[in-house]
């Protein structure tokens, strides 16, 4: 069976969504041939779509990766301008699209004659929630957060356009099916498939190892790590106040890899007090470089005020992290709250710093905590397991087509 993935996001492109595209090509079943259709970081030669060499996938580029907040819409004009020529070409039995990226849009309100599906990782709502809930003001949002504030009327009204032309869906959690299902009609054909994670790359492995990928972490104690983007809805500014209340009392290092405005939270950290030896701002970390990054941290944070089953969580858990995380979304259905990490009142300041102090002053406990996690990880939410159970699903959603 060929299958194209449709997504503005791969690696090394940014975000969730690519990794899980990546890892869904690299694991699937020998029997089916994997295109994925998304941007490249590089303007493509000429202004045709073009193959590109990947180890996972045949990777068609059809366009060129250049801001998060606006690309999504050039994305959706250039795939329907060019899905006709690249199914002549491979002639694909089913597209499988990303959301909340609405990727194939214009192809559903157009129509197409390929059998297509979708996997939500999030919804326009989900978003739209988490950054509300942040409290901040609209000057210090990350720009792609002011875009969907501002737009929030249209893309309401565009993602129900969507959603309207059934087809067959993959939910990355139990959490999102049920914010879908509040708003719309579920499809005859779903299933929640969660994520998973590749546990022979992210595993623990020796500091020194580690080291030689981070020489700037030589010397940090007590690494609390936060990895992801830089922005409001990820419940930054509560776990800058939170660790500013224990990063005294326990010597902890707070540790932040992701892209984003890194002025603004350094500012917010001088406000407190806190002394530039205390935190590393590492900015973007390369994805072949992450999985030497957890194991240099003794836990993993992720304070966020709306996630689905964010990829993070379970890459820190498979190298043996116990997670500080919100109790939001789908994150309850990853961390066992004391098993293998603590949950946090989302936004709850003290909440969060009482976690941190726990995690600093209760090491034996902390370090079962990774034991059981990389467990859970190995038995649930392989990569593996991930990729399997969505090779049925497009089984049952090209026998749905017929």
């Amino acid at each position: 069976m060929k299958v194209a993935i449709i997504t503005p996001e791969f690696l090394p492109n940014w975000g969730g969504i690519g990794t899980y595209v990546y890892h869904l090509a690299k694991f699937m079943p020998p029997e089916f041939e994997i295109h994925v259709i998304t941007l490249s970081r590089e303007a493509p030669a000429s202004g045709n779509s073009e193959k590109e060499e990947s180890p996972v996938a045949q990777v068609h580029s059809i366009g060129k990766a250049k801001d998060q907040a606006l690309y999504n819409g050039q994305f959706q004009i250039d795939l329907y301008r060019s899905i006709r020529r690249l199914q002549r070409t491979y002639g694909f039995d089913l597209l499988h699209a990303n959301h909340a990226q609405m990727p194939d849009l214009l192809m559903r309100l157009l129509g197409s004659d390929i059998p297509t599906m979708t996997t939500v990782h999030t919804t326009i709502e989900s978003q739209r929630l988490g950054t509300r809930n942040s409290g901040l003001p609209l000057r210090s949002l990350d720009r792609s957060e002011k875009m969907t504030y501002f737009l929030l009327p249209v893309l309401g009204t565009v993602e129900k356009a969507y959603f309207s032309k059934h087809s067959p869906i993959i939910f990355v959690s139990s959490f999102i099916r049920g914010m879908y299902q509040n708003r719309y009609p579920l499809p005859a054909h779903n299933v929640v498939i969660n994520n998973g994670v590749d546990i022979d790359t992210f595993k623990p492995r020796s500091r020194q190892e580690c080291l030689l990928h981070f020489p700037q972490l030589e010397g940090k104690e007590d690494i609390a790590l936060f990895s992801g983007r830089l922005i409001a809805l990820k419940g930054i500014s509560t776990l800058i106040d939170a660790f500013s209340k224990c990063a005294k009392d326990t010597g902890k290092t707070l540790v932040l890899a992701g892209p984003g405005n890194r002025e603004l939270w350094e500012l917010r950290l001088k406000s407190h007090g806190v002394p530039k030896e205390s935190y590393v701002f590492l900015g973007p970390v390369p994805y072949q470089k992450m999985p030497f990054l957890y194991p240099l941290a003794d836990a993993f944070v992720l304070p966020s005020l709306s996630e689905s089953f964010p990829m993070t969580v379970l890459e820190a858990m498979s190298c043996g992290l116990p997670v500080v995380a919100s109790r939001v979304g789908g994150i309850p259905e990853m961390v066992t709250h004391g098993k293998d990490g603590f949950l946090t009142t989302p936004g709850d300041v003290d909440d969060l710093a009482s976690a941190l102090r726990l995690m600093s002053g209760e090491r034996d406990r902390a370090l079962r905590m990774g034991i059981c996690a990389r467990e859970k990880v190995s038995s649930r939410f392989t990569a593996q397991e991930m990729a399997l159970r969505t090779s049925l699903f497009y089984r049952e959603a090209l026998e749905a087509a017929r």
